[in-house]
């Protein structure tokens, strides 16, 4: 019977070899979740309104039909200007470029 219980339970090496691989996963998140938030931060010091909202028309430019925009220009948290900054982060990443420091560096890259 304790040969059976041994064999149902995962080694450790096993376990290590899971936990390792879980952790990058957690890393790589981490790392684009940080370059997203220093990118908002860089933005802040060159835009008081989102970038890409035009304020007469109150028009967000990210939306492909360029719908209003929800926020009045506010792009701190704003999960269209988040998921365009997570697009341009895989596109930069899977070409193999540098990841670009500030805001205004980003528009030379892609």
């Amino acid at each position: 019977m304790a040969d059976n219980t041994r064999s149902s339970k995962i080694s450790e090496e096993e376990m290590n070899k899971v936990l390792a691989k879980a952790e990058k996963e957690a890393e790589k998140k981490d790392h684009k979740k940080q370059w997203i938030e220093k990118m908002i931060k860089s933005a802040k010091t060159y835009h008081k309104l989102c970038p890409h909202y035009d304020k007469k028309s109150q028009i967000c430019f990210l939306t492909l039909g360029g719908a209003k925009c929800t926020r009045e220009g506010k792009f701190e948290n704003c999960p269209v200007f988040i998921e365009d900054l997570e697009k341009k982060y895989n596109e930069i990443v899977s070409k193999g470029k540098m990841l670009p420091m500030d805001y205004l560096d980003l528009s030379h890259i892609v």
